[in-house]
């Protein structure tokens, strides 16, 4: 564990707790499935964690990117910081934010849910996947597979996909969808959500720090996930809430 010192935007130096195992990003998988055992699936109706099975370090995580509601992979943290990484698959095949129901607001009786968009619109190359209020339609549709752990989206034929190691910053990986190739990085599995014990406070920190020195994907990645919110917009109702949701989450966990 290393401390060592940060520049904020604004100039003032913030002290960053680093520790290898929960930001850095691998060369290659470090917590694999082992070969031969069965890994746990996705279980409905269950609040739950989410990683791939290629590496269990990683949970899918709702931010708000650039004021871009979306989902990215980020090292998986217990406690208030975990709670932007809590799912529900439910019945309906929708992965949606667990906690988004509660903080009240316009997305109290919709909730949020991983979005492709792709019944709405031509998706632009190399957009991650959205997290958008709740609907009635295909890209919010993930037709789950146990054996392989694959979820692939109604609308696009294409399974949610882990592009770890693809983004710039540490902190944050993107997400994507490709067609069901049954990889490592396409298979999930839930996990139990985690209790805070002495290393999740200092994982809870290194996250917090991190989120306040905010996320910078690549600019490709960034520009397409814009792109598409604003292909969805004149179709979709997108309460100005959902760029702010994944803060109220917290600060409610915290209460």
């Amino acid at each position: 564990m290393i401390i060592r010192k940060l520049f904020s935007r604004t100039g003032v130096v913030v002290l960053a707790v680093s520790v290898a195992i929960a930001t850095a990003v691998p060369a290659q998988a470090a917590n694999p499935a082992p070969r031969g055992s069965t890994a746990p699936g996705v279980t409905v109706g269950v609040a739950q964690q989410i990683a791939t099975r290629s590496d269990t370090r990683y949970c899918l995580t709702f931010v708000a990117a650039d004021k871009v509601p979306m989902a990215v992979m980020m090292a998986c943290a217990p406690g208030k910081e975990g709670k932007t990484q809590e799912w529900i698959y439910t019945e309906s095949g929708q992965l949606q934010v667990a906690m988004s129901k509660s903080v009240g607001g316009a997305l109290a009786a919709t909730g949020a849910c991983l979005d492709s968009g792709a019944d709405l619109a031509k998706v632009p190359a190399s957009a991650p996947l959205l997290v958008l209020p709740c609907r009635d339609g295909d890209g919010q549709k993930w037709n789950y597979d146990e054996g392989t752990g694959t979820f692939v989206n109604a609308a696009s034929g294409l399974a949610l996909t882990s592009l770890l190691g693809k983004g710039k910053a540490k902190q944050a990986q993107p997400t994507g969808t490709m067609s069901a190739a049954g990889t490592p990085v396409q298979a999930w599995s839930g996990l139990p959500v985690p209790s805070l014990d002495i290393l999740g406070a200092v994982l809870a920190l290194v996250n917090a720090l991190l989120a306040s020195l905010g996320l910078a994907l690549p600019l490709p990645i960034a520009g397409a996930a814009a792109s598409l919110l604003s292909l969805l917009r004149p179709q979709v109702p997108i309460p100005a809430q959902m760029t702010v949701l994944p803060k109220q989450m917290m600060q409610l966990a915290q209460s």
